[in-house]
């Protein structure tokens, strides 16, 4: 079974989400860099300031998150704290 997105995509669901199409590249390619060492991405409602938020294997109370804004002020800082973020998660 596959994981995409937070979603589960098994042969008998369909995948509600394809790959994060955030607009700017650094964090695009921040998303990518967390989805590589296990975290899931789940993308926002349309309405939503956020563009998303990514989650550490532990997704629950205890466990780390972080929130993608759509349009930060300064996207090569806000995709360093992603990294930093996902090489800080003690799970």
């Amino acid at each position: 079974m596959i994981t995409l997105l937070g979603w589960d995509a098994g042969p008998n669901s369909k995948a509600r989400h394809r790959m994060a199409n955030h607009p700017n590249k650094h964090i695009r390619e921040a998303i990518e860099y967390a989805q590589e060492r296990g975290w899931t991405f789940t993308k926002a409602t349309g309405r939503a300031h956020i563009f998303g938020t990514l989650w550490c294997s532990q997704s629950n109370r205890e466990g780390c998150r972080f929130r993608v804004y759509s349009t930060p002020r300064n996207p090569e800082d806000h995709a360093r704290r992603a990294r930093r973020a996902v090489d800080s998660c003690p799970h």
